[in-house]
């Protein structure tokens, strides 16, 4: 059992990284019963995440639980089972929602139940198509495709006139 002072300064570190952090979702990596992710699957998932400016931390509910009652985000954490990992987002958010999900798509042992983004909280159903949103830069190639398209259908009309009239 750790001293109270050690739980005072992890209480500070994750109340710091929730207000930091751009995007906050919440997993779990072993339920009872279930075989959990091992530890090579789980540097992977770190490793993964620090490439996106992201961590991932394992944390104890009643801590979490008091960090996130701190940061006025109302969310009850008991509800879920199992040891709770959280994964703090500082870069883009969508893009580690992406990992998130495309991780645990990989290995069931990594459940997620949903994440804060923007201030507010999203369930696991509205977080599963938050994280299957392309990304920001396939969007904006997508944008200047759909913008391009015309344009290019002008020239090649255009092209075709001037050819038809020699």
């Amino acid at each position: 059992m750790k001293p109270r002072s050690q739980k005072k300064k992890e209480l500070a570190r994750l109340k710091d990284k929730l207000l930091k952090a751009g995007v906050v979702i919440f997993t779990t990596f072993a339920r009872e019963g279930e075989k959990g992710l091992n530890v090579s699957e789980m540097r992977e998932l770190k490793r993964e995440l620090r490439g996106i400016d992201s961590e991932y931390l394992i944390g104890k509910k009643t801590l979490l639980d008091k960090t996130l009652a701190e940061g006025k985000k109302d969310i009850d954490i008991f509800q879920y089972p199992g040891s709770m990992g959280v994964v703090f987002g500082y870069g883009e958010g969508p893009a580690t929602a992406k990992s998130v999900y495309n991780f645990a798509k990989k290995n069931p042992a990594l459940k997620y139940f949903g994440a804060f983004w923007n201030g507010r909280f999203m369930d696991l159903a509205e977080f599963t198509e938050f994280a299957k949103l392309p990304t920001k830069e396939v969007m904006i190639a997508r944008l200047l495709g759909m913008l391009m398209y015309p344009v290019n259908a002008l020239a090649i009309v255009l092209n075709q006139i001037s050819k038809n009239k020699n």
